[in-house]
């Protein structure tokens, strides 16, 4: 019985890779003539001693929802790919991260920006299960859920800038699963 769990685990990292990968070939036909944008952000997580750095493409306006003239509820849709970094030098470790996410974004449109709150559930994949010696998670696949605030502004509002609390955890699928909170601010450009 014992063999079976641990083939069963070390199948469970390609079995979310798998999914992953499905998720990110389906995302852009999904998305058709949605709105499309390059965002770069930066997060720390003091618990743990570890930043990110994370590079995102983003398809705006999967489906709209308008609740009112200024109103609107969105489904977006994120793929990530970050660089997580110890930030101690002893031992210097570092690991990345694969990510997809389908995300509610209710804004309002005022006269010169729009300001917005956002929500995600999400999917990760993490290169490594270990970083900033002894912060071990215990499964390479991670939920990542995140609300976030923000503002677009500028000519058709194509700039935007925002603040997310994001957390990853495996949901006890596999121990230890002590989770990683991440403060992370971005800028977006829309396409």
């Amino acid at each position: 019985m014992s063999v079976k769990i641990k083939n069963a685990a070390r199948w469970s990292p390609a079995a979310a890779a798998v999914s992953f990968a499905t998720c990110l070939l389906a995302l852009p036909g999904a998305a058709g003539a949605a709105g499309f944008s390059l965002q770069a952000g930066y997060g720390r997580d003091n618990r743990h001693g570890v930043e990110k750095y994370e590079v995102s493409a983003r398809w705006d306006e999967i489906v709209q929802w308008q609740l009112s003239n200024r109103l609107a509820l969105a489904l977006d849709g994120e793929v990530n790919v970050a660089n997580w970094r110890a930030l101690s030098s002893r031992p210097s470790s570092q690991l990345t991260e694969f990510g997809v996410s389908p995300i509610f974004r209710l804004s309002y449109a005022g006269e010169h920006v729009t300001p917005f709150v956002e929500a995600s559930v999400g999917l990760r994949v993490l290169s490594h299960t270990e970083i900033a010696g002894g912060h071990r998670m215990g499964s390479a696949f991670q939920f990542s859920d995140m609300i976030g605030v923000g503002v677009a502004f500028g000519k058709a509002r194509r700039l935007t800038v925002g603040y997310r609390f994001q957390h990853l955890s495996n949901a006890g699928i596999q121990d230890p699963n002590p989770g990683t909170n991440f403060s992370m601010g971005y800028v977006r450009y829309r396409f």
